[in-house]
């Protein structure tokens, strides 16, 4: 049976409660101030794309693509890369747990048995002794020093949840980049099969016409050499096309043969456009990057860490406590002890040359480093929209005049076949200007793929997000 502990003293009352009042002089945590966190650009000065649809979307769903989605579900469910951030995120909320667990008192107890026999020239004896106890300590946090330590690891956490959704993002767009690139590779082996069968056609009537001596050898050879070369594109167009498909199975962890089937319709399709609005103000189109996001954390880490190095200048208390309950029994003989035990300890740093203070500016100096990085990152997510909305304007005007220009190339196909029909062009010339058209048909698709690759950096530098975001 455990003894009844004694109440503390009147004076050891005391000590608690000057303690407790101790625990309200927190330190301040160092804050940047609203220009340290401004970016240099208040306005863009590039030209925002042409869009009819200005409303915003937070997933890659905007984009109105179903196979995109499909593939994007097995890529982040599947990819090693979202795996080990996902792990990153539980080892955060494990470590704020930890440090959060010192808030409270720690308790252990200890329980032990053991039998011995001593021998000696008059007597012999057997000895049991058995013992329990409880001992507890309780470190308070007078200077707020543990609460700044976790409030630097929920940051900390945060930041590791931000770089999942980054990892994402990035994720994301590699996919949506590779399907591009793949559908338009595919589009350009149906041209560039296309365009060899017409220079093979045309390489046959050329002979024909050597063969009656209405053509010249010179001209069969320019023939023969321009099959070749469509024969050198269309299987180089293939071998590109096999490995980009290989690309897709690496990020999706799709088997080949079922990304061949699901992709085989749409040879040449380009995504359509997002629904997204460019926002006016830079600092509002920054506040949705999950990079940005994550520096702003790492900047809160690093001040937390200043308050906690500033904390370990300062004298340090903990509550002591212990109770214990022994038994020994010896030739019939049953001693018993009760014992507790309660304190307050004292831990005063009195020299220790200047390491404490020099660790405390080791840490104002990292969290200085830590603004600057946050500035230069927003500098660089600004470039990056802007970049993204030169590449994509100029895209856009490029594509409009291919576009004229494979219009031109149809209509003068057209006219050339219906004299065909009527005997006033010959077959070679309709095929020459077939492959004139094909050619155009072949660099608007080029361009419009770089105008989707444009689109998707953009929607990506503007914090784009990736559907199924761990929580």
């Amino acid at each position: 049976m455990l003894p009844a502990l004694l109440p503390p003293t009147m004076k050891q009352l005391h000590w608690i409660a000057s303690l407790s009042l101790l625990t309200g002089c927190a330190v301040s945590i160092p804050k940047p101030s609203p220009q340290d966190l401004a970016p240099a650009s208040t306005e863009w000065s590039a030209p925002s794309p042409k869009q009819t649809q200005l409303s915003i979307q937070n997933s890659w769903a905007s984009w109105q693509d179903i196979n995109l989605n499909t593939l994007l579900a097995h890529t982040l469910a599947s990819h090693p890369s979202m795996a080990q951030a996902k792990a990153k995120i539980s080892e955060a909320r494990a470590e704020a747990a930890a440090i959060g667990a010192h808030l409270w008192p720690n308790i252990s107890a200890t329980a032990g048995y053991s039998r011995g026999k001593n021998s000696m020239p008059n007597a012999e004896s057997a000895k049991n002794l058995a013992n329990a106890g409880l001992d507890a300590r309780w470190e308070i946090d007078l200077w707020g020093g543990i609460a700044a330590a976790k409030q630097g690891l929920y940051a900390n956490l945060n930041s590791n949840e931000n770089a999942y959704e980054l990892a994402a993002a990035s994720l994301a767009a590699e996919v949506a980049n590779t399907l591009t690139v793949y559908r338009a590779c595919k589009g350009q082996e149906t041209l560039a099969t296309q365009i060899l069968q017409s220079q093979i056609l045309s390489a046959k009537l050329m002979h024909s016409k050597l063969d009656v001596g209405l053509a010249s050898i010179v001209d069969a050879a320019k023939s023969d050499h321009e099959q070749a070369e469509a024969s050198f594109q269309a299987s180089d167009i293939a071998t590109q096309c096999g490995v980009t498909l290989k690309a897709l199975v690496a990020l999706t962890g799709m088997k080949e043969d079922a990304l061949k089937t699901m992709l085989a319709p749409e040879a040449g399709m380009m995504p359509s456009r997002p629904a997204l609005s460019i926002k006016n103000i830079p600092a509002e189109v920054l506040a949705d990057r999950p990079d940005i996001k994550s520096a702003a954390l790492l900047l809160e880490t690093m001040a937390s860490e200043v308050a906690v190095k500033e904390v370990a200048r300062y004298p340090s208390a903990s509550l002591l406590g212990m109770i214990c309950v022994g038994c020994q029994l010896s030739d019939g003989i049953n001693l018993d002890s009760r014992n507790w035990s309660f304190g307050i300890n004292f831990n005063i740093p009195i020299f220790n040359a200047g390491e404490l203070s020099a660790k405390q500016d080791a840490a104002m100096a990292r969290y200085q480093q830590a603004i600057h990085s946050y500035q230069q990152q927003a500098r660089l997510a600004v470039r990056e929209v802007e970049e993204n909305m030169l590449r994509l304007d100029d895209s856009q005007r490029r594509t409009q005049v291919l576009e004229r220009q494979l219009s031109l190339a149809r209509v003068q196909l057209k006219a050339s076949q219906a004299l065909y029909k009527v005997g006033s062009a010959s077959q070679l010339q309709t095929a020459e200007i077939e492959r004139y058209e094909l050619s155009a048909q072949s660099r608007l698709l080029t361009l419009q793929r770089e105008q989707s690759a444009n689109w998707i950096a953009l929607y990506k530098a503007l914090g784009g997000k990736a559907p199924n975001i761990a929580e």
